[in-house]
């Protein structure tokens, strides 16, 4: 086994041969795949387990962060890489974590609106995300607290991230 974090990323189910496609139901779906996948690999972690979820808006750099720190954070390691912008959003992963046992650890990407959406207008055109939807996510952040069931809470911001 590959001393490697096990990522998952809703988006990694929307990418088909020809690029990523976007559409209502196809993200719901991956947002459905993307948690099957999770609750499957908290069901068969390991002892000293740790999901780590990995959150922010569009273009802050959360998989830029999953891509430098997967490999430090060993095989143990479940990573959620996604938007997951209110408190709201969290419950359920959260629930899904508790319901295995295995503890949570937020890391909480910062990036200004402006960072955000010139990080987004220079990815290719089929992960590009509407300005419109960025803006809309980036005014419902919500930091992580451990109170909503995180064991702690890290970030990571636009310094951080070059």
């Amino acid at each position: 086994m590959e001393n490697i974090a096990q990522v998952i990323n809703p988006d990694d189910y929307l990418e088909t041969e020809f690029g990523r496609e976007f559409t209502p139901e196809r993200n719901k779906q991956a947002w459905a795949l993307a948690y099957a996948r999770l609750e499957t690999e908290l069901a068969r972690a390991a002892a000293g387990a740790r999901l780590y979820v990995v959150m922010g808006v569009q273009g802050a750099g959360k998989s830029r962060w999953v891509a430098e720190n997967a490999e430090r954070l060993g095989a143990r390691a479940i990573v959620f890489d996604a938007a997951l912008p209110a408190r709201r959003h969290r419950q359920h992963l959260l629930a899904l974590a508790r319901q295995y046992a295995v503890p949570v650890i937020g890391v909480f990407v910062r990036a200004s609106l402006e960072q955000a959406l010139s990080r987004n207008a220079r990815r290719a055109l089929d992960k590009r995300v509407p300005e419109a939807a960025l803006k809309s996510v980036f005014a419902m952040l919500e930091p992580p607290c451990k109170a909503e069931g995180f064991l702690r809470v890290e970030s990571a911001g636009e310094g951080d991230l070059g």
